[in-house]
């Protein structure tokens, strides 16, 4: 494969799924794109000649600068003077990417463009944007300020440019995006509470992030790319804004758009129990679904193909019967993982607060009504399995063995007091469960709060291992 169609398979294996409208669009002045293209059209067949340093001369440095240049810079340039490679960022930029991508060579003082360097310079701009976005993505700009390495702020970078691109264009500051991304992702809190101040006037890890976020993700990463516009604050002292291009949305697909219709309620699962009538599948809706939840709680994900080929050893059907049977299954993942993005990711196209929370409670209790029977026992009986896909996760995942004797104290170490405690009190609710179910022969309200109970700390588990491994 080319530089193009690597960078193009790469950007697929992050789940960045360039949109086929994207190639039409005009891209128009992209800091990045003109400044990297500047840099090697500046070099010719005899090399381009390097400072005693080894830096840019000065003269093509101010060329880059003048196409290169981001609205976060322009508000200096007024007061330069001077065109040295260090102290323009624009600069150093396009000769990092260059590097990084191995479209030029050092060598005796001189800069060479290299095989790979001709090949992109061949691409159209279209190509040569992808080229630049998929590299982008994995450099830390932390390279450029020499301060604190803050992984979590690199490792953010993607699902904040998703965050960005599934809100509307409305100019922001950082601290509000990062709020956004904190309650869709609360496990980076964890790992923010590790910033701590290295030149930061800030004191707060949350301001420290911010600080960090703005000048690496938002001035450093978006600002060169196109894909974010900035309102410049009037002084100094004011925050600067932001807000998605109209090429971010013409570059990437929505991923965070909830189709409403497939989150888990009463009204879906009864669309599936018509499905099992009426195809006679022998499929058990309520333990087949809650053992998909556990199988897609941990990210990455499983292929669907392998977890359904898992499903169907249940069920020695052949020829049109197995078809049926494979599309339910598939209808029904689509389903599981929809319910995920809804009840994991709260800011997001589709995703309304307002009703967020009785949304939860209708799904609680579409699953009650499906697991519970006229007689307690065979309730419990259905129950009982349910625990076991939790710890095959944690086994699999996270080599955790709940037969160990410390299991709790493991997951305590291994996550935390709260994850620990909803585990066990998982196990203690089913025990508690199984002692009334001898004393019951028919259902009883307290015995139906209590399969109730047993439900939410089920998905409160599930939801938190998504949460902690996205």
């Amino acid at each position: 494969m080319n530089l193009y169609q690597t960078s193009l398979e790469n950007l697929k294996a992050l789940n960045m799924d360039i949109k086929e409208e994207f190639f039409t669009y005009d891209l128009g002045k992209i800091p990045l794109l003109e400044g990297v293209n500047t840099l090697l059209k500046s070099i010719d067949t005899k090399g381009l000649k390097l400072t005693q340093k080894g830096f840019l001369p000065t003269k093509v440095v101010k060329s880059i600068v003048e196409v290169a240049s981001t609205t976060a810079e322009e508000r200096y340039l007024e007061h330069q003077t001077r065109y040295y490679e260090a102290e323009h960022f624009s600069a150093s930029l396009a000769r990092v990417v260059a590097d990084v991508l191995k479209l030029t060579k050092e060598q005796k003082g001189k800069l060479f463009i290299t095989k790979k360097g001709n090949e992109y310079l061949a691409l159209d701009k279209y190509q040569q944007y992808i080229v630049l976005f998929n590299i982008m993505l994995g450099i830390n700009m932390g390279y450029f300020d020499n301060r604190q390495e803050a992984m979590c702020v690199h490792n953010s970078s993607l699902i904040m440019l998703q965050l960005l691109r599934d809100k509307s264009r409305d100019f922001r500051t950082v601290d509000v995006y990062t709020a956004i991304l904190l309650e869709s992702y609360p496990m980076l809190d964890d790992e923010i509470e590790k910033l701590e101040l290295y030149g930061y006037i800030e004191k707060e890890p949350f301001d420290i992030y911010v600080s960090i976020a703005e000048l690496r993700l938002f001035k450093r990463l978006f600002l060169p790319l196109g894909l974010v516009e900035m309102k410049v604050g009037k002084n100094y002292t004011d925050s600067n804004k932001y807000a998605k291009s109209e090429l971010l949305d013409h570059l990437i697909e929505a991923k965070h758009a909830i189709k409403k219709e497939l989150v888990i309620s009463k009204k879906t699962i009864k669309e599936f129990q018509d499905i099992i009538r009426v195809k006679k599948l022998e499929i058990d809706l309520f333990e087949d679904t809650l053992f998909l939840f556990a199988q897609f709680a941990y990210v990455p994900i499983p292929p669907a193909n392998v977890v359904i080929e898992n499903l169907m050893q249940k069920h020695s059907v052949l020829g049109t019967l197995k078809n049926d049977y494979e599309d339910f299954y598939k209808k029904l993942i689509e389903s599981v993982l929809t319910t995920f993005e809804e009840f994991t990711q709260l800011d997001t196209v589709g995703a309304k607060r307002d009703d967020l929370v009785e949304e939860y409670m209708q799904m609680m209790e579409a699953f009650v009504k499906l697991v519970q029977t006229p007689k307690p026992f065979t309730t419990i009986q259905r129950l009982e399995i349910v625990p076991m896909f939790i710890f095959d996760i944690l086994k699999l995942h996270y080599d955790i063995d709940f037969l160990q004797e410390d299991f709790i104290l493991v997951l305590e170490k291994r996550f935390d007091k709260e994850f620990a405690m909803d585990v066990g009190g998982l196990m203690l609710l089913l025990q508690q469960l199984q002692k009334d179910a001898k004393k019951l022969k028919k259902n009883k309200p307290n015995f139906t709060q209590g399969v109730r109970e047993f439900m939410q700390v089920y998905f409160m588990i599930v939801f938190e291992i998504r949460s902690r491994s996205l």
